[in-house]
């Protein structure tokens, strides 16, 4: 069986750490697999790519076909970054992204 260990997760920065690091921002204590873990980098890493191709839109105000697409997967993959949280977090950090009102 795969172990499970604790991991400590800021959205804001991308961080996946395995100690707490409180300064960093807002963490979200999660028990979880190393797959698991790389399933969330592979999740910020998704985010970041249709985060790039939004801001190509500020450049050409008004040609924003396609536009409304990168960002709803922008959203989408920062929505389930928060759910993969939630399901592997702890107490703490359900209680935590409940209060976002995400889902």
């Amino acid at each position: 069986m795969i172990e499970r260990k604790s991991y400590f997760v800021t959205v804001d920065t991308e961080d996946i750490r395995e100690f707490s690091v409180p300064e960093s921002g807002i963490e979200y204590e999660i028990i979880a697999t190393p797959q698991e873990v790389k399933e969330i980098q592979e999740l910020f890493i998704e985010k970041d790519k249709d985060g790039r191709n939004a801001v190509k839109y500020l450049k050409k105000p008004f040609d924003e076909w396609g536009a409304d697409d990168t960002r709803n997967r922008y959203s989408d993959h920062l929505i389930e970054i928060y759910r993969r949280l939630y399901k592997l977090g702890t107490a703490e950090t359900k209680e935590k992204i409940s209060q976002l009102g995400l889902f």
